[in-house]
């Protein structure tokens, strides 16, 4: 109990962590465009050519575009999240540490999925992936809201939103289980709309003005 009680010590900047945070978030979406070459053309004046080409990239732009709007996803309900938190303890700078490994991880499985994208085992790992980083985020809202909650805040957020947050790692799963067991293509759908659900955090009860 010594080791983990530790972890609920110290009384760090909220700032430093947010500030951190966003860095490493700057860099992961900067990574991601980083698949998109510019198709090499034997005739550059020929358009067909040229189409051919965009087109062969497409898997590629369509998973950097899903990457993206999950990122920033993460990013604006990361920033909610810590916005509950009245200061920091070393517990959540090492869960937000995790948090963050792990996001730093997408844009591998965003090439994967995108250079093999008829591929069961690439298109399925992308959805374990951000299924496990979800998870991940349910961590740290959790840690915080049993921890570290404002107490002008405390009571006004919903009490089910741990509850209610696994409908994201679940749909990433449907996903991955459409790319094994169904069509490789209906996970891409299934991929783009999740991130829908918590596009914008969710309001506490009453409002916070």
């Amino acid at each position: 109990m010594g080791l983990f009680s530790r972890f609920a010590r110290g009384n760090l900047h909220l700032t430093r962590i947010e500030a951190f945070s966003d860095g490493v978030f700057a860099i992961i979406v900067t990574l991601l465009v980083l698949e998109l070459k510019v198709p090499e053309l034997h005739d550059h004046v020929s358009v067909g050519e040229l189409w051919a080409g965009l087109l062969g990239i497409l898997p590629k732009f369509l998973s950097w575009l899903i990457s993206f709007v999950i990122v920033c996803k993460f990013w604006l309900n990361h920033h909610h999240v810590l916005s509950l938190a009245s200061h920091a303890t070393y517990g959540l700078a090492w869960i937000n540490s995790l948090f963050l490994m792990f996001q730093s991880f997408v844009p591998f499985p965003t090439a994967l999925m995108g250079e093999y994208p008829d591929n069961a085992l690439a298109v399925s790992f992308f959805g374990c992936v951000m299924a496990l980083n979800t998870v991940m985020f349910m961590w740290l809202n959790w840690y915080i809201l049993r921890n570290l909650i404002k107490p002008e805040l405390a009571g006004a957020e919903d009490p089910h939103i741990i509850l209610k947050s696994w409908v994201g790692p679940l749909s990433y799963l449907v996903g991955a289980s459409c790319a094994w067991w169904w069509n490789v293509h209906a996970a891409f759908v299934v991929y783009a709309l999740t991130p829908l659900f918590f596009i914008t955090p969710p309001e506490p009860a009453g409002g916070r003005g």
